[in-house]
Parts: C-alpha cells; sequence; structure tokens
C-alpha cells in the first residue's frame, strides 16, 4: 500500500488567488479560475514533486463570512476540513489590498490550529506593486511573508522550497502503474456521494443543487494493494443546453478526465427514466475507448423490489444502451454504501480486460473455427480462397487485425459476428474491442 503524502492546504479569502496558485504548483489547470467569486466549491487534490519530495496540495474555497446560502456552508466545512486535515497551511493574501478584518479573523485562527503556517502575499507581479503592499500584512502575525505572483510564477519555487523545507519528510512510492477511474453521470445522480462511500472520507460536497460539482478532483487511495486515482466530475449536459460559462468550463474539464480514465463509472439514477441524456454521455465515454461500469445508482429508491425486478432493470439498460452491451451493470446505493467494494472489484477486472493479451495460437484456433463454423470468406458456394489470421496488435482497449486474402471477401457485418464470438470466449467484461480489416500483401 503506497504510503500517504504529507497534505499542504490552500487557504484564504475568495479570489485571493488559491485556485491561480494551485494551478501554477501543479502544472495543471484542474481548478477552475475565474473573477466570479465562489467558483471554487469542493476540495481539489493534487500531488506535487519538488526537489524529489511529494506531498498532496488542496485547493479549497473561500472562507469569507457573510450570509451564507447552503452550498457556501458546505463550501467553508470543506476549507475547515482542509486545514484541520493538513500538515502544513499556506495562507494567501491579495496583496493588491490592504489585509481586511476577515483576513485578521482568519490569521487568528490558523493560529489556533497549532500547524505550521506560510503567509503569501499574491497577485505582486512587479517592483512596483512589491513597493505598495501594506505593511499591514505583517500585523497577520504569521511571520515573514513570501512574495508570489500565482498568476506568472514569480516567487513560487520559493514558496516551492519552504513548503518541502516545512512538511513532514515521509517516503512516498510512486506506482509504476495507477488504475484512473472517472465518475462521470448526469446532475443530481449521487457522483459525489459515490466518491464519498468509496473512500470512506467526506471529501466532496454533496447537496440537492444541481452543478454543486464544478471542477474535476483527483482522489488517490488504494484497495487489494493496488493504487488507484478516482475523479469525480461536473454533471454532463449537451453543449446545445449549455449557458453558464463556469458550467461550459466544468464540462470541457470532465470530457478531458474522462479521455485520461482507464475505467468510466458512468452513474445514472436508477430511480429514475433514463433520458437521451444518458445515452449521450455514454456515446462520450465509447466515443474515448474507454471502460466502461454502469452504476445505477439510488437503488434504495425503488419501491416493491421482488425477484424479478433486478432481471427487469437490466433488461431495461440493455436495451438503452445497446452499443455497451459488453458493459456490466452494479445497483448501488451510494447513501448506504452498499456494493462499493463490489463495484472496485469490477473496475480492477474492467482494467484486467483492458490490458489482456491473448497467445497467437489461441487467435488461430479460434479464426479456424469461424472460417468454418460462420463461412467467412466464402463468395457464394466457393471455398475459401486462403488462410486468415487474427493478431492483437494493442491493449488498451485490446485491438486486433483480421488479415483476409482480399478484403471484399468479408463482409463487415461478420465483424460484428467475430467480436461476439471473441467476447464469449474470452474475458473481455468492461471493454471495448477493436477489430480493423486488412488484405494480406
Amino acid at each position: 500500500m503506497t504510503a500517504k503524502p504529507p497534505r499542504v492546504a490552500l487557504v484564504g479569502r475568495i479570489n485571493a488567488g488559491k485556485s491561480t496558485l494551485f494551478n501554477t504548483l501543479t502544472g495543471s489547470t484542474k481548478a477552475i479560475v475565474s473573477p466570479i467569486p465562489g467558483t471554487t466549491r469542493d476540495l481539489n487534490y493534487s500531488r506535487v514533486t519538488w526537489q524529489g519530495v511529494t506531498f498532496e496540495l488542496v485547493d479549497s474555497g473561500g472562507l469569507d463570512a457573510g450570509h451564507l446560502g447552503e452550498v457556501e456552508k458546505f463550501v467553508q466545512a470543506k476549507a475547515y476540513q482542509a486545514i484541520d486535515q493538513a500538515d502544513l497551511i499556506v495562507m494567501i493574501n491579495d496583496g493588491l489590498i490592504e489585509p481586511t478584518g476577515e483576513d485578521k479573523k482568519i490569521a487568528r485562527f490558523l493560529k489556533k490550529s497549532g500547524k505550521k503556517i506560510i503567509l503569501a502575499v499574491n497577485k505582486i507581479d512587479n517592483a512596483q506593486q512589491r513597493k505598495n503592499i501594506s505593511p499591514d500584512i505583517y500585523k497577520l502575525g504569521l511571520g515573514q511573508p513570501l512574495i508570489i505572483s500565482a498568476i506568472n510564477g514569480i516567487g513560487t519555487g520559493d514558496l516551492l522550497d519552504v513548503i518541502v523545507k516545512n512538511i513532514p519528510q515521509r517516503q512516498v512510492r510512486t506506482p509504476e502503474q495507477i488504475i484512473r477511474l472517472s465518475i462521470i453521470g448526469k446532475t443530481n445522480v449521487g457522483k459525489s456521494s459515490l466518491l464519498n462511500a468509496i473512500i470512506g472520507e467526506e471529501k466532496m460536497i454533496v447537496a440537492p443543487l444541481p452543478h454543486t460539482t464544478r471542477e474535476p478532483h483527483d482522489t488517490h487511495f488504494s484497495f487489494q494493494g493496488t493504487d488507484f486515482v478516482i475523479v469525480d466530475t461536473a454533471g454532463l449536459r449537451k453543449k446545445r443546453k449549455l449557458s453558464d460559462t463556469l458550467e461550459k468550463i466544468s464540462v470541457k474539464n470532465t470530457a478531458k478526465a474522462i479521455v485520461n480514465s482507464d475505467v468510466c463509472l458512468f452513474v445514472t439514477d436508477v430511480s429514475l427514466p433514463l433520458s437521451s441524456q444518458d445515452q449521450y454521455i455514454a456515446d462520450l465515454a465509447m466515443k474515448h475507448q474507454n471502460g466502461i461500469l454502469i452504476v445505477a445508482n439510488k437503488w434504495d429508491l425503488v419501491p416493491n423490489k421482488d425477484p424479478q425486478t433486478l432481471n427487469k432493470f437490466i433488461e431495461r439498460y440493455q436495451r438503452y444502451f445497446p452499443s455497451c452491451s459488453w458493459a456490466p451493470i452494479i445497483f448501488t446505493s451510494a447513501l448506504k454504501k452498499q456494493r462499493t467494494t463490489k463495484l472496485l472489484q469490477l473496475a480492477l477486472k474492467i482494467h484486467k480486460n483492458r490490458q489482456r493479451r491473448l497467445d497467437q495460437a489461441e487467435l488461430n484456433k479460434f479464426i479456424d473455427s469461424m472460417v468454418k463454423v460462420k463461412n467467412i470468406g466464402r463468395l457464394e458456394k466457393k471455398k475459401p480462397l486462403g488462410p486468415y489470421d487474427l493478431r492483437q496488435v494493442g491493449i488498451s482497449p485490446p485491438s486486433f487485425v483480421l488479415i483476409a486474402p482480399r478484403r471484399e471477401d468479408i463482409h463487415y457485418a461478420f465483424i460484428n459476428v467475430i467480436e461476439k464470438a471473441m467476447r464469449k470466449k474470452f474475458d473481455f467484461t468492461g471493454t471495448p474491442i477493436n477489430i480493423t480489416l486488412q488484405r494480406r500483401k
């Protein structure tokens, strides 16, 4: 099992530049950055390695007080959680304005935590701005501030030096292979609740409001000796229905998370009818050749279940998603943590199937039997013109080339016949397989 790296939390007021700094230090665009206050909601995690030392960086929402709605209360609760779980805290202050009463309140709270604190004065892009930094910054009582500009990287190397110097030194093994899971689906189907149930920790904000999750969030964990990264994503809608700028950015980031994942946990609300939106999301995962596990969530909300209910729902899902009939379906309740272990076992199996390599002797025996039984390669009543070869040319997903004497000897419909026969004989549950046709040279 991989050792847990030390955790460093970025905290501060709204729009102090925490997410910009997070992206700069992690070399990514995972955290959505916008001038709209309260853009960051959930905690955003990413591993950073500097001078051979690995730590986990956490971006949090603003700690400003004032009128708090339901989501804002969750945001602040998550920020306080980040502080509580951190080994080191970096307080980000907006250097273009004088420290506010809210800054002083946050500083007092952080000092009471007993944690090591680094003060970073952000948005200082030039020498003139450096001269104009308010001397009141020292009244926060957090020691000598580090002057940085998150947007252009000024001082961020010095900040990383100080972070590495002050965090607990742990040996963190970087796994050679990490299985990447992405949780995808419509809004309010229980994606964040499912992630919390899987890792056994309230990492994600869960609220009955649509679009609570805006950014993809990486979470590292181990299961049965295997290292995983699981990514919770924003709810997907069709492009023509998108209007809000932040939502468009969220959907773009979600699509990127899908591309980079090995297995998609495609979450649906089993208590509601399936929709064209669900089909759109399934097609998106299919397009990128991901492994797919269909998660029928909120199974606890289905009333009057009897011995036939499960089979009826399986048939319904298979009719609705015929293009990925090879994807297994698991019925879960994130709220009651039902079948989360089984879900991870299936994800492991799907990943293994995506890496599967078949022995050439097995493939030769298989294609010979197909030619004899299915009459592949016969034109009218003539005998086949020559031998047929089936060779594996790749994995993730498994890819094959069918080599024929002449391309026109095989109708493309037979490719589907071959795929179905391969799935019946070999275990390719949860993964697409590719078969292309090639003429023998």
